[in-house]
C-alpha cells in the first residue's frame, strides 16, 4: 500500500484529542518516557502539538504530568484505573475526560511518535467519510490503533463492551483489555501512512535512530505499583 500525500487542510475542523502518555517503559529503565527530546522538544510536547487544532485535550497516563501540561487549560489529565492497565482502560479515561462537551471526533495518539503531525492532519482529512473512523496503517501493513480518528460515540462504545467483557472474566479489572477487540466493534478504514507518520520510540534503538536525548534534570522514573 503506498501512502498519498498529507491532506491539504483537515476536512474535520472540530475534534478532541486523547494522548496517551502511560507507559511503564521498562525498556528505558522505568523513566517517563515522553520527556525525551528531540531537538530539544519532548515527545510529549510534539503530541500535544500533532492535536493542537483540538477543542480539548485528555493527556492520560499513570504518571504524574509534566508542570506544562498541568498549565494549559486546554489539557485535561487522566489516569487510567487500575494504573498501568493499557491502552483500553487509558481510552476509557480520556473519554471520560472529554465527556463535557464531547465532539463528534477524537484522535486517540500514542505519546511516543516522533513525527505525528501530517498523519493526524491526514487521516482527518479522511475521518469524514468514515462510518466509524480511520485508524492508520504502516508501511508493514499494520494498523496503528494509536494514530486514528474515531467518531467519538462509536469509540465509546466500543470500548465500554470491551471493558465490561474484560471485567467479568477476569478478577485484574480492566488490564489487559484487547485494543484488537474494540477496533473488531467498530466500521474502520484503513489509512496507508508513511514509515516517518508512524516512527514511535519503543526502545533504546529506536531512540538511537531518531536522535532522541535524556534532557537532563527533567526526566522523572515512573513508579510501578
Amino acid at each position: 500500500m503506498t501512502a498519498a500525500a498529507p491532506a491539504a487542510a483537515p476536512t474535520i475542523a472540530a475534534y478532541d484529542a486523547i494522548v496517551l502518555a502511560g507507559g511503564r517503559a521498562s525498556r528505558f529503565g522505568g523513566i517517563d518516557k515522553t520527556a525525551l527530546t528531540i531537538d530539544g522538544t519532548s515527545l510529549a510536547a510534539r503530541a500535544v502539538a500533532a492535536v493542537g487544532g483540538a477543542r480539548a485535550i485528555a493527556y492520560v497516563s499513570s504518571a504524574p504530568a509534566p508542570r506544562w501540561v498541568l498549565a494549559e487549560r486546554r489539557i485535561r489529565v487522566a489516569a487510567e484505573d487500575p494504573p498501568w492497565s493499557g491502552p483500553v482502560a487509558a481510552i476509557a479515561a480520556g473519554l471520560e475526560g472529554l465527556a463535557d462537551r464531547p465532539q463528534r471526533f477524537t484522535v486517540v495518539l500514542a505519546g511516543d511518535l516522533v513525527g505525528a503531525a501530517p498523519a493526524v492532519a491526514h487521516l482527518l482529512g479522511r475521518a469524514v467519510h468514515a462510518i466509524d473512523g480511520v485508524v492508520g496503517v504502516d508501511p508493514d501493513g499494520f494498523s496503528q490503533p494509536l494514530l486514528a480518528v474515531y467518531r467519538t460515540a462509536a469509540l465509546r462504545g466500543a470500548v465500554a463492551e470491551v471493558l465490561a467483557a474484560t471485567r467479568s472474566a477476569s478478577p485484574a479489572g480492566g488490564k489487559g483489555a484487547s485494543m484488537g477487540a474494540v477496533l473488531a466493534r467498530m466500521q474502520l478504514r484503513g489509512v496507508a501512512l508513511r514509515s516517518s507518520w508512524c516512527a514511535d520510540v519503543d526502545t533504546p534503538a529506536d531512540a538511537a535512530r531518531h536522535g532522541v536525548v535524556l534532557p537532563m534534570g527533567e526526566v522523572r522514573r515512573v513508579r510501578v505499583a
